[in-house]
């Protein structure tokens, strides 16, 4: 059975598939993906080696990992969630009815969502606030999501960021302008954001692309080209993850093969 490699998030201490779980579809209402039945493609997908499911406190897809929780192992899966929290006292206060939503006392990584180049600042302040969280073991490690290669190359100087999760999709200058809906990078070019990404993962963060595919529906190169797409951005040595949504396993090995294959 083909399986993704599982390698290092930085120097996180967790160790993550290649190709992460995003859940965005799974809280998509017309999809009609029931929390049994998502529970049931993550499990699956699990067996493929894909240890690493990626949420948000805005997708509705913690009841479908919760429910996939009480089927597997807990220290079998890495567990990433999101919040808009704009604080470090908001984002404890949303851990603790995230923690409950997911069924589970502890989560591996803790992003501040969306993250912009007008907002750094402040997240910064929350992050430090945020370290807390991890001294008392509710949390593994914390960072943020962004589109901004200004916030990936501050980032990657912040001593109390662990993990960045950002725009990241090997695709020409002129293909990402033309679909720049679908590839929304805030500033900079996707050649700055690489660099921004290496030196942060130099100095130990743990990286997640995502975007890889594009985003929203996808952008027509990328839906035809998923594979090379694909193996572009896990060849790059400072991506340790890419986070890929999914909504049926013939999605989940069809991935999982892509990167077996390359």
């Amino acid at each position: 059975m083909l399986k993704v490699p599982v390698v290092p998030l930085g120097t996180t201490g967790l160790k993550v598939s290649k190709i992460g779980f995003g859940t965005f579809d799974f809280g998509v209402p017309s999809l009609k993906i029931t929390p049994r039945k998502g529970a049931g493609i993550l499990a699956e997908s699990l067996k493929l080696g894909i240890n690493f499911w990626d949420s948000s406190d805005d997708y509705g897809s913690h009841p479908h990992i919760a429910s996939a929780l009480k089927h597997v192992p807990r220290e079998e899966v890495v567990i990433s969630t999101k919040t808009y929290a704009k604080s470090g006292e908001k984002a404890e206060r949303k851990l603790k009815s995230i923690l409950k939503e997911l069924g589970t006392d502890y989560l591996d990584i803790f992003l501040l969502h969306y993250v912009t180049s007008k907002w750094i600042r402040n997240a910064q302040e929350a992050l430090e606030q945020m370290k807390d969280l991890k001294a008392n073991d509710t949390v593994k490690a914390i960072g943020l999501s962004t589109h901004s290669v200004t916030v990936a190359k501050k980032a990657a100087q912040l001593d109390e960021l662990d993990v960045i999760m950002a725009v990241c999709c090997k695709a020409n200058p002129a293909v990402i302008r033309k679909f720049k809906k679908h590839i929304p990078l805030e500033d900079g070019s996707m050649d700055e954001m690489f660099h921004a990404l290496e030196l942060a993962h130099n100095s130990g963060k743990g990286i997640v692309a995502m975007k890889v595919l594009g985003g929203g529906a996808r952008a027509p190169l990328f839906a035809r080209d998923y594979r090379q797409a694909i193996e572009a951005v896990s060849r790059f040595e400072f991506v340790d993850s890419i986070v890929i949504g999914m909504k049926t396993i013939d999605e989940v090995k069809k991935n999982v093969k892509v990167m077996a294959d390359g």
